[in-house]
């Protein structure tokens, strides 16, 4: 969620709600992963994570900790009836109560297999790992850190499509909300059926044998129309909800067989852990995509040929912002116009016709054949994570984690806590999803 600035707003201190202690049943998902034990009651403020963290959790856990006093009563565990597509949009704390954490599910396929979520309170959610008959095992992790409110988002669906012939077809993605979680709760609803919707993937679901050359182009062509397409359907929708500025950055993942295709906007990153020819045991972490950043010379002079600015903003510590062109006239008539940090993003209409785009980088790689590289993992998260971790220290956190029978993802996320604590820093909202290949 960071990334917007109001020059003249200075962000609250959080307010701390009661504490009590919360504990969840045991439950089993359709696919066998077992859920349940204490469930993890969050946010904790910084001391707290780090003690917890020291006194011996491991390097995958977070120790119970700080609750909300405002919790739905649907909040627990809660395992879902088998699906392929489940989105994940967490509550936010309010005067009126919790909202409740919800999934949102596409039809499933006879062989799919079941998905089951851990809600883990205000702002956070896990996906335990999961292998739905697919040659991958996925894990996500979602916490708050220290704001008021989760404004992530993420979608995981390990079989995109029945595949006629056997070939694993998957979806990941995460989005990044700012100014809200307006954009970032749409855009989880809006990518599959968008994607569904595209020429190129409706072409790709026909392709017959012998044109199986051409699938890199069609599955980077669905990328760049779903795109295209939800940024569309998500400027109508903040017109009319009159959401000027609401944005959010984004990062997915398809996978088509041994192919990776790779979509991103703004400053959400997937790495990947290699292997190291002739040494399987060694695994080097690569960053996929570039953040989006409004100072890079291609992105500056986009937006100052629309008509808008890049500025340093003192107050965040010299980071460079794109802001509208018509910023001073807003200002003098008293409205509040944002400024963001990066420079692509889905949405933030007021902030389009300057500049800020929706066009994806688009990256395509192979993980089989004579000139492939061997993935292992590939990580997708927000800035929240990748803040604090490099490439190489999130796939030897992950490895461990594997190595020790534990989530990747949360051990991911616990690690990104673990030092934000040990810096005295505040924690940004950190969702990671985490793919880890045969």
């Amino acid at each position: 969620m960071a990334g917007a600035s109001n020059p003249d707003h200075v962000e609250p201190v959080v307010s701390r709600p009661s504490r009590h202690r919360s504990r969840g049943s045991d439950t089993v998902s359709p696919a066998g992963s077992r859920v349940g034990g204490s469930s993890v009651t969050l946010p904790l403020s910084r001391r707290e994570r780090t003690a917890s963290l020291k006194a011996g959790a491991a390097p995958g856990s977070v120790s119970a900790g700080r609750a909300s006093s405002c919790r739905s009563p649907n909040l627990g565990e809660q395992p879902l009836r088998p699906l392929v597509s489940t989105s994940i949009g967490s509550g936010k704390a309010s005067g009126s109560g919790l909202r409740s954490l919800t999934a949102t599910a596409t039809p499933t396929p006879p062989t799919s297999q079941g998905v089951s979520i851990k809600h883990l309170g205000p702002g956070a959610a896990e996906i335990l790992p999961l292998r739905a008959g697919t040659p991958f095992t996925v894990s996500a992790f979602q916490h708050i850190g220290d704001r008021k409110s989760q404004e992530d988002r993420f979608t995981v669906v390990p079989q995109l499509e029945p595949s006629n012939d056997g070939m694993p077809c998957a979806f990941f993605g995460v989005f990044d909300g700012t100014v809200g979680d307006f954009a970032s709760e749409s855009v989880k609803d809006l990518v599959i059926p968008k994607l569904f919707e595209s020429p190129s993937w409706q072409a790709l679901r026909q392709l017959p044998p012998a044109r199986w050359g051409d699938q890199d182009s069609l599955v980077e062509g669905a990328l760049r129309e779903m795109y295209r397409s939800v940024d569309e359907s998500l400027l109508e929708r903040c017109s009319q909800s009159t959401q000027h500025y609401s944005t959010c950055t984004s990062v997915t993942l398809i996978v088509v067989g041994d192919m990776l295709a790779v979509g991103h906007l703004g400053d959400s990153r997937l790495i990947v852990g290699r292997e190291v020819p002739g040494d399987a045991a060694v695994l080097i972490g690569e960053q996929m995509t570039v953040d989006h950043k409004p100072d890079q010379d291609s992105e500056r002079r986009r937006i100052e040929q629309c008509g808008g600015m890049v500025e340093r903003l003192v107050n965040h510590c010299n980071k460079p912002f794109i802001r509208g062109g018509d910023f001073t006239m807003r200002k003098a008539l008293g409205e509040q116009p944002m400024q963001l940090q990066y420079s692509r993003a889905f949405g933030a209409k007021d902030l389009k016709i300057f500049g800020l785009s929706s066009i994806p980088d688009v990256k395509v790689l192979h993980t089989a054949g004579p000139d492939s590289i061997r993935v292992r993992f590939a990580i997708l998260a927000s800035d929240g994570l990748w803040d604090v971790l490099s490439a190489q220290d999130a796939v030897r956190t992950a490895q461990q984690a594997v190595s020790e029978g534990a989530s990747p993802a949360q051990a991911l996320v616990a690690r990104a806590l673990l030092d934000l604590s040990q810096r005295q820093a505040k924690s940004d909202n950190i969702t990671a999803i985490c793919v880890h290949f045969d």
